[in-house]
């Protein structure tokens, strides 16, 4: 069944509700945001190694051309091994900015209490849920938007470029194919900054939404906040005695003190 919302909850998120949510681990996530910033840094990086990466596929082909019966030849291994140390730094680049990607849009979050094993995450009816969920329906349509983006630009590269290209194949077309492949990938890119900016404020404020109060919570807070920190020591040791999760979270003070 589709997830209905709490219209109850109107009030947005304390910050001792969102610094709790980020003990457990509950952080906002953008896939897009960071396969977006992942490509734009191996782009990066990869533009400054193109020349070096073109002269070593250049050596590389005729290399491996020369002596197809000595596929694992010296010079076909050194022609390799200098493409492979032009890809390394693009390489490094994209796990380098995969690793602080997701700190930009929620920071850094240590919560071992999110890696542990949880039954009730693996309850077989809560996938069928998903499919219905809001969460869904928006993913199905940046899905589109993205199939989209790319047949446009693709269209675009076609159109643009494909028939300037020299009609002579071997190493004098290679800059120039090259060149193409780089404008048309770049102007992908470009395009999925749109996707990412809207993947990034989407799950933004699905997590404020997730976590927004109700007006007996909102008390409740303020009345916790006014006692003395012993007291509030033994209502939140009550609490997670009383179990664990929102549903057994009780709403208002007077619920936790009796």
């Amino acid at each position: 069944m589709a997830e209905e919302p709490d219209l109850s909850r109107t009030e947005p998120a304390s910050p001792k509700r969102l610094q709790e949510a980020r003990r457990a681990g509950d952080v906002p996530r953008s896939r897009e945001l960071t396969a977006w910033l992942v490509l734009l840094a191996s782009l990066g990086v990869l533009g400054w190694q193109a020349p070096r990466l073109l002269i070593a596929l250049q050596d590389l082909i005729p290399a491996a051309l020369a002596q197809p019966a000595r596929p694992l030849s010296p010079l076909f291994l050194e022609s390799a091994q200098a493409v492979l140390w032009a890809l390394l730094p693009v390489l490094a680049a994209a796990f380098a900015t995969g690793l602080v990607a997701p700190m930009l849009l929620s920071g850094w979050v240590y919560a071992p209490a999110a890696a542990r094993a949880d039954l009730g995450r693996a309850h077989p009816f809560k996938a069928f849920s998903r499919l219905l969920s809001a969460d869904a329906w928006f993913d199905a349509m940046l899905a589109l938007l993205k199939l989209l983006v790319a047949g446009v630009v693709v269209w675009w590269a076609l159109a643009s470029g494909w028939s300037d290209l020299p009609a002579e194949r071997g190493r004098a077309a290679l800059p120039d194919a090259a060149a193409w492949v780089g404008r048309g990938v770049l102007a992908f890119a470009g395009a999925l900054a749109l996707v990412a900016a809207l993947d990034a404020g989407w799950r933004w404020w699905r997590y404020l939404r997730r976590h927004a109060m109700t007006w007996q919570e909102v008390l409740a807070e303020a009345r916790e906040a006014e006692l003395p920190a012993e007291v509030r020591a033994q209502l939140r040791a009550r609490q997670q005695q009383a179990g664990q999760g929102a549903s057994a979270r009780p709403r208002t003070i007077d619920e936790v003190a009796g």
